[in-house]
């Protein structure tokens, strides 16, 4: 009976967050978008605004579905700065939409994601978000990820794991996105550890699992990347160990 309860409250928690994403759509095109458009120098404050007024909306409804969170740190992005992170749900992104402060940094964002999903497409067209398709245009993906580094004034924020771990371990890191953008613009390097939404990783899984998410995310630098290009391998390499030195910290922290 209590799991048909919690599944229950779940199903109604993320119901409610489509109907936030409804609602929101006015404002975004009423006010974002145009205001974007009018008075582009005010770009990115205006997304930014929009983008985290409705994380707050969704982190509320999904907090009456059972869902628990904790953030730890901050993100300046007054100035670029890279951001690394491990993956294991979209509310990754939430975490660190909220994390960064005063503008939301640019995500490397697959190439699905550009069109016809409500609010994030938009969003992330007025970020300015590099688009990747690496299997179909591996060229392009890097040029886009080249033009992001040397253009985004508030920075990058990349998954250098490729896909969201499905047992919450940190998979290994595929360096070229983080080393492109270090090659074409060297910025302190933050990094974000995420743990405790993996067995909600896809949208699917949030119907009725909303009470299995525990969303906690760590801000670990800012880190000062090497100048020397040939170093800067080992680098992203040791900022990979940290993420899972302080992964492991939490769950024994959380365990004891």
């Amino acid at each position: 009976m209590l799991s048909v309860l919690r599944g229950a409250r779940s199903l109604l928690s993320v119901l409610l967050v489509g109907l936030l994403f409804a609602l929101m759509s006015l404002p975004l095109r009423l006010v974002t978008v145009p205001g974007a458009f009018f008075f582009p120098s005010q770009r990115f404050r205006l997304v930014s605004l929009f983008m985290k007024t409705i994380v707050h909306g969704i982190w509320a409804l999904l907090r009456l579905g059972g869902a628990r969170v904790r953030r730890v740190g901050r993100i300046p992005t007054a100035e670029p700065v890279l951001v690394v992170g491990n993956h294991q749900s979209l509310t990754d992104i939430l975490q660190l939409t909220l994390l960064a402060t005063p503008f939301v940094p640019a995500f490397v964002t697959r190439r699905r994601y550009q069109r016809f999903v409500p609010l994030v497409s938009a969003s992330m067209r007025l970020l300015g978000c590099p688009i990747v398709d690496p299997r179909r245009d591996p060229h392009g993906s890097v040029e886009a990820i080249r033009r992001g580094a040397r253009e985004l004034p508030h920075g990058i924020a990349i998954f250098p794991e490729g896909h969201r771990s499905r047992d919450g371990e940190v998979l290994p890191f595929r360096l070229s996105g983080a080393e492109t953008i270090l090659n074409e613009r060297l910025m302190p390097v933050y990094v974000v550890v995420n743990d405790g939404v993996w067995r909600v990783g896809r949208l699917s899984d949030l119907l009725f699992r909303v009470h299995r998410i525990d969303a906690y995310s760590e801000v670990l630098g800012p880190f000062t990347p090497p100048s020397d290009p040939e170093e800067r391998t080992s680098f992203l390499r040791g900022l990979r160990a940290r993420l899972v030195e302080a992964l492991e910290r939490h769950r024994s922290t959380a365990a004891a």
